[in-house]
Order: structure tokens, then C-alpha cells, then sequence
């Protein structure tokens, strides 16, 4: 199994369009590229089940996922902040 195979990655259900989010690589093979890789293959995934969108999402802190976005053609077009009240 190559480090790929290794990564998790999530593509969840939303609720009026697939998402990708929360893609992980081990910080022992970060900086070698494998994050568009993975993103690719996602993007490919939903797009074989005959999405007409896909959203992507990223905390605004994590600039190396949203440059990933960014390098597989995603268009940052909304902001999101979520309040919780304790």
C-alpha cells in the first residue's frame, strides 16, 4: 500500500452538494505533493457519480489545503463563520 492509500480523506454528504473536507496526510510525508493527488482523486470520485457541483472546505487558517483548492481549479467563492454558544 503506498502512502496514498494511506491518507484519510473524507467526502461527506451535504445537504445541497457534495463536499470535500478534512483531507489528512501524516505529518511524516507532508511537502511531497500527496495532498493534490488525493484531492484529484475525490474531485474524480464525485464526479463519476455525476455531481453537477462540488464544494470544497477548509478552515481559513489552513492556507496549504486552501492553496491545493486553489492549484485543482476550486473557486473560493463564500466565507463561512460558525458561532457556538456554551
Amino acid at each position: 500500500m503506498d502512502v496514498v492509500e494511506r491518507i484519510a480523506m473524507a467526502v461527506r454528504p451535504h445537504s445541497y452538494h457534495p463536499i470535500i473536507a478534512y483531507i489528512g496526510v501524516l505529518p511524516a510525508h507532508r511537502g511531497n505533493g500527496y495532498i493534490d493527488e488525493i484531492l484529484a482523486e475525490g474531485t474524480r470520485i464525485l464526479a463519476a457519480e455525476g455531481v453537477d457541483r462540488i464544494r470544497a472546505s477548509t478552515d481559513l487558517g489552513d492556507v496549504p489545503m486552501a492553496k491545493a483548492f486553489d492549484r485543482a481549479g476550486y473557486v473560493n467563492f463564500e466565507r463561512s463563520l460558525n458561532l457556538v454558544w456554551d
